[in-house]
């Protein structure tokens, strides 16, 4: 098989920040260390290699609403902002709710799929929040479960879903969102929503289920993941659970650590959910992944047609993409400004995140895959949807500068993006 040494690199190796060389052959990486060079040499100076990222929420919208995505146009999205691994969100058409739908799912991904990609089967059938599907046969064959765009109702299903995956590998993964203190709403509860007339959204919406489901995981002592977190209530709340010992994991978006109410226009590119929260929400999230409360970073990359996100924020659709900036928000953000280690924010977008799932981690050593990115920190771009690969144009970031250009990402030794 063919050798490539990827040279003179700043190498993320054990944690640290190092100035090594790795040795890839086929699939694997079969050498790390000095004064390597065997095969192809791949010279990466100037260049952080770092495991490439594990993206643990978002929807390729395929099948059911290709117009939006498929699983080809998100995974080439997700290989050009350095992702190797996408869980899929299953609120699809159909919905996958049994064996047979999630076996052509990963058809579809075996056929078309750049990278590696993960469907997650739903809680309920149809993800109605009605009926259970059937965990015993789905359990071995997805990482995890979700009813993600719509928040379950009816407790019992929460208690006896989280029931039925005690011991499992298989995660229940949670959209917090009591629907009667959501009201239609389509930004958070605010002056801003007020002075411009939006239906507003009370926070606690999230909260309140957030509580209930840690609460129903505590007293079965079951694991259980939280989507997207955006309220320092909620952040609160995991805290405490955490220092219970609940088994609870949670994640938070790009958008909600950088973008608060403030930013707000009446544009399609700000309407997401859940919604954007105000200074004191984005202080506890950032905070919260400080001191871990917050597990990893996710995108909730969720594209949708141009026509679907013109309505200002009262008529578009919620979701916006992510994969593609997510990075480089995160770095130029956090990272250039020091409010955050590198290490840190690496960890955050791959290690972490696999911690949390049944999911093979892409961390560098001898052994492991060769699923890896390679990044130019010095490099400066302005963000601009018309150079997306996703079909999803609609982003928060647009306009603005970002530094951190993916110049390669490999998956299983294979160049799958390259500048």
């Amino acid at each position: 098989m063919n050798k490539t040494t990827l040279k003179n690199g700043l190498v993320y190796y054990q944690s640290s920040l190092v100035e090594i060389d790795i040795v890839i052959e086929g699939s694997k990486i079969i050498k790390v260390g000095s004064n390597l060079e065997e095969g192809k040499i791949m010279d990466c100076t100037n260049k952080l290699i770092a495991p490439a990222f594990i993206e643990a929420h978002a929807h390729f919208r395929e099948p059911g609403f290709e117009y939006k995505e498929t699983i080809k146009t998100g995974s080439m999205a997700a290989a050009k902002g350095g992702y190797t691994k996408v869980m899929m969100m299953p609120n699809l058409n159909p919905a996958p709710d049994t064996l047979n739908k999630i076996k052509k799912m990963k058809e579809i991904c075996q056929k078309d799929s750049l990278i590696e990609c993960y469907p997650l089967a739903t809680i309920t059938k149809k993800r109605l929040g009605k009926t259970l599907v059937n965990f015993a046969i789905l359990k071995d064959e997805v990482i995890g479960f979700s009813d993600d765009g719509s928040g379950i109702q009816n407790s019992k299903m929460i208690y006896d879903g989280l029931s039925k995956l005690k011991g499992a590998k298989s995660v229940m993964i949670c959209h917090c969102e009591d629907l009667t203190l959501v009201n239609e709403g389509v930004i958070r509860e605010s002056d801003y929503a007020k002075l411009h007339h939006h239906r507003p959204i009370n926070p606690l919406s999230e909260t309140l289920e957030a509580i209930r489901n840690m609460e129903i995981a505590y007293v079965l002592n079951t694991r259980i993941h939280l989507c997207h977190i955006s309220s320092r209530y909620t952040v609160w709340a995991i805290q405490q659970f955490k220092k219970m010992g609940c088994k609870v994991s949670a994640e938070v978006t790009p958008h909600h650590l950088i973008c608060t109410i403030c930013d707000l226009e009446n544009d399609g590119r700000f309407k997401m959910n859940p919604p954007l929260g105000d200074e004191e929400d984005q202080k506890a999230l950032f905070n919260g992944v400080l001191d871990g409360t917050i597990d990893f970073i996710a995108t909730d990359h969720a594209p949708h047609s141009v026509l679907e996100k013109s309505g200002g924020l009262d008529h578009s659709l919620f979701g916006i993409v992510g994969l593609e900036t997510s990075f480089a928000a995160m770095y130029t953000y956090f990272v250039k400004t020091k409010k955050m280690p590198l290490e840190l924010l690496l960890d955050l977008m791959s290690k972490k995140v696999s911690d949390c799932f049944p999911i093979k981690d892409s961390q560098i050593r001898v052994g492991n895959e060769a699923s890896i990115v390679i990044i130019d920190l010095e490099q400066k771009f302005i963000v601009d949807s018309s150079e997306f690969l996703s079909k999803g144009k609609s982003s928060i970031f647009e306009g603005k500068t970002l530094y951190g250009v993916i110049e390669k990402t490999i998956s299983k030794g294979e160049i799958v993006y390259e500048k």
